[in-house]
């Protein structure tokens, strides 16, 4: 086995080749991103008979303008039963930069659950894990107990994910979701609630996009992406990246009901003259005639309130949007935002719906929620709220390995 710098390009057909998993930083194409953004960068792996074995996407963080922390998020990727390769990685990556005096400290996230959950229930530990912790201690890297919510230059420890396997298909998606979120997709097709994938370069999409993140941004108090990275990631991943927007047309919806209501009145209409002439059970006939007027009643009221929506705020009603990134095994939802004012149209759901059947279709195994804290069942956790709607979906935690850190002689004496 060797230790050796590869590029972007041989890991992109590494990556094309084999079906493995990994996450968006620690792919090819987030590595040229990188670079084409002036950050340093390099890609260190294992191979043997010129055949990778291992791999990690390494990012230089600038400290105090001549040094540098270099981390791995998501990574080194590798086999980590295999203790040998894991010893020999680890063991060839310290020796790498203890000749570089300016990285002041080394930090791996190695990408292997520490721990098994059902949804956020503890099931049991990772056999794997326990034996990297071992060699990492061994190796003299550290534990830091740190991840993205306490510093953003780290990946987030845990995320939720919902597995894909073949028993769960497009037909069947609404049974494998929570009663609240079948319920609630169900309702935003009642509402009209529709969902398109936008043109990022587009000047008029690419504006619908950023009102709705501002508005999210001021509403939750954290600072979202602007349209210049969202391009960048488009330019550099192209249609690995995903725009979304939920949206109601009013004029549209208003025809679709009005056709709907003509359908229901002239079966309501047949079925009372069969009553009339006494073709049909009477008790029944009469039961479904009331049901008919109580459904087409409800579909007056629903144009009624599209028609004084569309008064107010034009057309075109946008709810939400969203990012979605296509990673080897996993469709990662990245970001998100919501109009609070519509919040009652529940657009995020409709595009969740809209992009799991996209990814059932398009065979990823995970569809990805991405990062949430550590604290899964305190109601004062960040954020709960955000993991309770990741839970209507039916997914796990995945309780990834801690970030480890190993410093040189000066970042032993800083504080860093």
């Amino acid at each position: 086995m060797i230790f050796t710098e590869i590029s972007s390009e041989e890991l992109q057909q590494f990556q094309k080749e084999n079906n493995h998993r990994y996450y968006f930083s620690q792919s090819a194409e987030y590595n040229i991103m990188a670079k084409n953004n002036n950050l340093k960068t390099e890609i260190l792996a294992v191979k043997e008979n010129n055949k990778i074995l291992a791999y990690g996407i390494f990012i230089y963080f600038q400290y105090k303008k001549y040094f540098y922390k270099v981390t791995a998020q998501y990574g080194p990727i590798m086999d980590y039963s295999n203790t040998e390769l894991v010893s020999f990685y680890f063991e060839q990556l310290k020796k790498y930069f203890a000749k570089n005096l300016r990285v002041l400290c080394v930090r791996v996230n190695p990408f292997v659950n520490e721990k098994i959950y059902n949804d956020v229930e503890f099931v049991e530990e990772n056999e794997d894990a326990v034996k990297t912790n071992r060699i990492l201690n061994d190796l003299n890297y550290h534990a830091m107990n740190e991840d993205l919510f306490t510093n953003p230059t780290l990946a987030s420890r845990c995320v939720f994910s919902k597995p894909l396997d073949e028993n769960i298909t497009e037909s069947n998606l609404l049974k494998n979701i929570s009663q609240i979120a079948r319920y609630t997709i169900n309702r935003t097709m009642k509402e009209g609630v529709q969902v398109r994938e936008i043109d990022i370069f587009n000047e008029e999409d690419a504006k619908i996009f950023d009102e709705i993140n501002r508005d999210t941004e001021d509403r939750i108090d954290f600072e979202i992406r602007d349209n210049t990275y969202f391009k960048s990631l488009k330019n550099n991943i192209g249609e690995k990246a995903h725009y979304l927007v939920s949206y109601i047309d009013c004029d549209q919806f208003v025809e679709t009901t009005t056709n709907t209501i003509a359908n229901l009145e002239k079966e309501r209409d047949d079925l009372k003259e069969k009553l009339e002439q006494g073709k049909v059970n009477a008790k029944k006939a009469t039961n479904r005639l009331k049901e008919f007027d109580e459904n087409i009643a409800i579909w007056y009221k629903k144009i009624d309130k599209i028609k004084e929506l569309k008064a107010e705020n034009g057309n075109v009603i946008n709810l939400s949007c969203a990012t979605f990134i296509e990673s080897g095994q996993d469709l990662i939802y990245f970001t998100s935002g919501a109009m609070r004012k519509f919040h009652r149209y529940e657009g995020p759901y409709a595009i969740l719906f809209h992009m799991m059947k996209y990814a059932i279709n398009n065979n990823f195994k995970y569809f990805n929620f991405f990062g949430t804290s550590k604290d899964f069942h305190s109601e004062d956790a960040t954020d709960y709220g955000v993991l309770q709607f990741k839970r209507n979906f039916n997914g796990n935690i995945e309780y990834f390995m801690d970030n480890y850190e190993i410093r040189n002689a000066i970042g032993k004496i800083w504080k860093i």
